[in-house]
């Protein structure tokens, strides 16, 4: 870090002696065909990292731009990114004839982002955000943006948490956990185009960032042209159907800007048997110019209510007879109906404030307020048999003694029922009604019921950013931002599925401490509750969160050689208020936990060094810490205030260094980069089977276990590559490479805390140190062509993908798995060893064509189709369970769950617009 600051402080005393010129440089975006002005496009010069957008009417000017020779692109989030050469030697430039092309189908075939919905088990896989990059003017990120991220790909193998999503310079992130819920302004893909994206570590005008990058996405009515769009879309995806209008005014004479969006999407069973998909969308968008100053409002929500998939056990997939086998569904009176069901619905409310002080200098603040509910339901059963299909003891490899197979005559007629009785295969609902039912008349409890785990969200956040240009070579921003947040967690009786009522107690408390009423409640202060439909249950609790951030950002630009340097300071608080006194934590479940409080610090900085006009180095650093997020600091927020021990920040420190050649035939970019990762940690809580007893991990009966990591120490490192070569005005050829290489390198220690009290905590060691850090490729290939003639297009790529690990559970990793082998046993292997999964190929193709009438109306068809080998084969992500045959040593009980890659799919879309 010092050697970096003192290689900084040089070039500061270096360039204060160098005396260049500048100029500035004008011109006007056009659609290609129709001469109409593209307003809100991105015009950037990449290696001076100077940019601006263009206005209502297509226009755009950068000035003190250093004499010199550059490369200038342009892109939209609805054409293709455009790329021209000038050679500035003059005070003012104008870039004449820039006509950009639609994307075939609008980018609403292979960038649509396709959302692989998964239950509450897998939420520890990260959301995707690729599907957000593919508007990049970079040649990597742009094509690995739609292309990558239907396989899970994360750019550099970083968690979704470290790249930001804003909107209209706020952040939307879920302050909980980091990462960001697109669900939000699902279908709302025309109100959403207008995109600003920067890569890693580059400086953005918006706020400090962070490591993976950042994407503003610009909502404002003035940035939409004027329009009428309507489209449909076809799928055999999530969802079969989309429909979207679109109304724009453009910014009008009265200074007055109008958007408003609209969506619908829905199927009655997507790709994946027993999934179902209910959404709309809307979008609002108002904006006022007064001289100087400029006042917007936007507004848009979309209430969405899927059913998911879940990951289950090959055996199961191999039963069933296909890679897409779904348990979480079956059969009630006839009509099929799915146990976990997603459901969200936030609103957002955003205010806007633009004013241009100067020429020089403009102040941006902002401040929004959302609030909503998420939610999944899930069965939950009481004193009767696990209702899921695929549990472990209903598959033909499981015997009671976990030793011997069964006899070959049961295990015939177990195959038999699964791939013959769709009513053993699934859910049978009707036999679970059938059961509560029976116990209505012996007037018992509800065995078996629905519930729903909600989250009800509300939170503020305000922002104000200026931006100033202090000479023709420096520029610098800052900003201010803070959050207040509010997060209720509680159950709630969904269905009662024929029973009279439920009783809020802890059942498993009630099973290990019969003698212990006092400890089977789960609210002492109303003991023994009667619950009915509605009503609240089970965990009820609030999560509090507030962050403010200052930073501070110097862009300073020169002929040969261009940095910038960048500070930020956070300050976080949070803490948990519980509405339960828990009986089996009397003392530490009720009312507000302890506070914790954090200030943290990030800096980074970057250097480009302009070997010609053509030829480019960039070299970027950043050394920052980030706190723990509520979600891995609280053991079991459900029960308790408990919090895992010596609670810090994480560190992550690294750079990268990149050579960049642009021509206008060729764009060329390969980067190193390392990224290390201190002091991490993860919470993870799960339900121990009773086959632990004796082994000091569990009780003689099942109880709920909370799985603590501290310690995670992680590497970061690999390359990426990416070429575009444009042979003439109708072919491109396309090849981007990501090969990377992440590893652990720590022993994190690990607490096993039992939730019920039943032992206490149990702390070992693991040994995971040179794993592989799981679920995500970290080798993609990809290369392809782009074809364009007299509006037609024709997209076609080739993919690889490899170096895909299995997310895999601490407990199998310590001393006590192995404990009683000896040395050589082939089980140890076998017990812990990291799993690869399997490497995959597939093929894709986009065709569309843009029909022009009389110069005003315009339709388009864009077809695209992906995996059109149809290689259903590919495992697209899975893990270990947690639970472990600790006496046995039987990996085979426990076996891992995964999901597969869709086979063969479509995307038609249509659209017309005037």
């Amino acid at each position: 870090m010092k050697r970096f600051l003192s290689l900084l402080g040089f070039f500061l005393f270096f360039i204060s002696f160098v005396n260049a010129q500048s100029g500035k440089m004008s011109g006007k975006i056009t659609e290609s065909g129709t001469g109409k002005a593209v307003s809100n496009a991105t015009v950037k010069i990449s290696t001076l990292n100077m940019n601006t957008v263009t206005d209502q009417e297509g226009f755009f000017e950068i000035k003190n731009i250093p004499y010199g020779k550059y490369t200038v692109s342009v892109s939209s989030g609805t054409f293709e990114n455009y790329e021209t050469s000038i050679d500035l030697n003059a005070e003012s430039v104008t870039l004449p004839n820039v006509e950009l092309k639609k994307k075939a189908g609008e980018g609403e075939g292979l960038s649509e982002i396709s959302t692989i919905v998964l239950d509450q088990e897998d939420e520890n896989k990260d959301q995707n955000i690729s599907g957000l990059l593919h508007s990049s003017d970079d040649i990597f990120t742009s094509t690995a943006g739609y292309i990558f991220g239907s396989m899970s790909f994360r750019p550099r193998g970083y968690d979704a948490d470290n790249r930001q999503v804003l909107i209209n310079g706020t952040n939307v992130s879920d302050p909980e956990n980091g990462r960001v819920t697109f669900n939000d302004w699902g279908g709302l893909n025309d109100a959403m185009r207008n995109k600003q994206i920067y890569n890693y570590n580059e400086p953005t005008p918006y706020t400090f960032g962070d490591i993976g990058g950042l994407t503003n996405i610009d909502t404002r009515a003035s940035g939409y042209r004027k329009q009428i769009k309507l489209s449909y879309s076809l799928t055999n995806r999530t969802y079969r159907d989309r429909i979207m209008l679109t109304y724009a005014t453009g910014l009008m004479k009265n200074g007055w800007a109008f958007t408003l969006s609209g969506s619908r999407r829905w199927s009655q069973e997507g790709y994946v048997e027993g999934t179902f998909y209910d959404a709309w969308g809307y979008f609002l968008s108002a904006e006022k110019r007064m001289g100087r100053h400029s006042l917007g409002l936007t507004i848009f929500g979309a209430p969405t209510k899927r059913g998911t998939q879940s990951a289950t056990v090959q055996e199961a997939y191999d039963l069933s007879g296909t890679n897409y086998y779904n348990p979480n569904w079956g059969y009630q009176n006839g009509k099929a109906r799915n146990a976990r069901v997603r459901a969200n619905n936030e609103p957002e409310f955003i205010l806007n404030h633009v004013w241009n002080i100067n020429d020089k200098t403009k102040l941006t603040t902002s401040a929004n307020y959302s609030f909503g509910t998420n939610s999944w339901s899930s069965l939950n059963w009481y004193n009767a048999p696990d209702p899921r299909p695929d549990y472990y003891r209903y598959l033909p490899s499981y015997h009671p003694n976990y030793v011997d197979p069964l006899d070959p005559a049961t295990q015939y007629m177990i195959t038999q029922q699964w791939q013959n009785d769709v009513n053993t295969r699934q859910i049978n609902w009707d036999k679970l009604i059938e059961i509560n039912k029976l116990g209505n008349m012996e007037g018992i409890q509800a065995n078996y019921i629905v519930e729903n785990n909600v989250t009800k969200t509300s939170q503020f956040a305000f922002n104000t950013v200026v931006n100033k240009e202090m000479n023709p070579h420096a520029t610098v921003n800052g900003g201010l931002n803070f959050k207040l947040y509010n997060g209720h967690h509680y159950k709630v009786l969904d269905d009662l599925l024929g029973g009279n009522y439920w009783v809020n107690i802890d059942q498993f408390n009630k099973t290990d401490f019969p003698g212990d009423t006092a400890s089977w409640q789960l609210d002492l202060n109303n003991p023994n509750k009667i619950i009915h439909q509605g009503d609240i249950f089970g965990y009820d609790y609030v999560s509090h969160l507030n962050t403010i951030n200052l930073w501070g950002q110097g862009n300073f630009t020169y002929n040969k050689l261009d940095f910038f340097v960048a500070a930020s300071l956070t300050g976080t608080q949070f803490w948990r208020t519980g509405n339960y006194r828990n009986g089996r934590y009397p003392e530490n479940s009720y009312g507000n936990s302890k506070i914790f409080s954090f200030l943290n610090y990030g800096v980074k900085g970057g250097i480009t060094y302009k070997i010609t006009g053509r030829h480019y180095l960039t070299f970027t650093g950043f050394y920052e810490t980030t706190p723990p997020y509520f979600s891995n600091t609280f053991v079991s927020p459900k029960t308790r205030n408990t919090t895992v021990n010596d609670v810090k920040s994480e560190t992550a420190f690294g750079g990268d260094a990149s050579y960049i050649m642009r021509y206008p035939w060729l764009n060329l970019r390969f980067t190193y980069y390392y990224t290390q990762f201190l002091d991490g940690a993860t919470v993870v809580s799960y339900y121990q089977d009773q086959i632990v007893k004796n082994t000091g991990f569990g009780t003689d009966n099942g109880v709920f276990v909370n799985n603590i990591m501290t310690g995670i120490n992680r590497v970061h490192q690999g390359i990426e590559f990416g070429a575009e070569v444009k042979v003439n005005k109708m072919l491109k050829f396309f090849a981007v490479a990501a090969v990377g290489n992440y590893i652990y390198t720590s022993r994190p220690q690990t607490t096993i805390s039992y939730d019920n009290g039943s032992l206490p905590d149990t702390t070992f060691t693991t040994y995971i140190k040179n794993f592989y850090i799981p679920s995500t490729p970290q080798t993609a290939l990809s290369g392809g062509l782009k074809f364009n003639y007299h509006y037609w297009f024709l997209d076609v790529n080739a993919n690889y993908y490899d170096n895909n690990w299995l997310s895999f559970t601490s407990e199998r990793r310590t001393e006590a798995a192995i404990s009683g082998l000896g040395p050589g046993d082939p089980l140890i292997k076998e017990i812990t060893q990291e799993q690869k999964l399997k490497s995959g190929f597939t093929l894709d193709a986009s065709i569309g064509k843009n029909i022009r009438i009389k110069y005003k109306y315009f339709i388009n068809i864009n077809l695209s189709v992906s995996n059109i080998l149809d290689n259903k084969d590919i495992q697209n992500w899975g893990y270990e369970q947690n639970r472990f045959d600790f006496v046995n040593k039987n990996t085979s009980l426990f076996p891992p769950k995964y999901l597969y890659y869709y086979g063969r799919t479509f995307f038609l879309n249509l659209s017309f617009r005037m």
